[in-house]
């Protein structure tokens, strides 16, 4: 079980260098098109990232709620599930967005350019934090 752990965390480390990465770099290689190619291989691997995450973070709140848990445990625990919960429903939201793109019409073409940097953001964030939780959980 901890060698899942570990191949879980990696790959939630990974994927989020990765986004954090592009997104940062994203304005110094696009072209100006509406297409982002590259944005469109990591979503497969953010929507299993998403995922992860947030199996991970439910089981570290199911963790903090052993007796010996510190109130600073279920605190964080509460962050990070509710961090998770908050990616989830930004990115499939966005993601679904993005698989109709007939629908794709005026605020909601508008909010690709508000919502997924704060996604990548998030996404960045949550999943090292999970990452890291996972490859201490022993």
């Amino acid at each position: 079980m901890d060698f899942l752990k570990r191949i879980v965390a990696i790959y939630l480390a990974l994927t989020a260098l990765a986004v954090f990465f592009n997104f940062i770099l994203t304005p110094v290689y696009h072209d100006g098109s509406p297409e982002y190619p590259i944005w469109e291989y990591i979503n497969y691997f953010m929507a299993a990232g998403v995922l992860l995450a947030l199996i991970a973070n439910f089981v570290r709140k199911q963790a903090s709620a052993d007796p010996y848990a510190g109130d600073a445990d279920i605190m964080w625990a509460n962050i990070a599930l509710y961090a998770s919960i908050a990616l989830a429903m930004l990115f499939f939201w966005q993601y679904l967005w993005l698989q109709f793109p007939e629908n794709e019409t005026g605020d909601a073409a508008l909010s690709h350019t508000i919502y997924f940097p704060l996604v990548d953001a998030l996404y960045a964030i949550v999943t090292l934090d999970s990452a890291r939780f996972l490859w201490r959980r022993e």
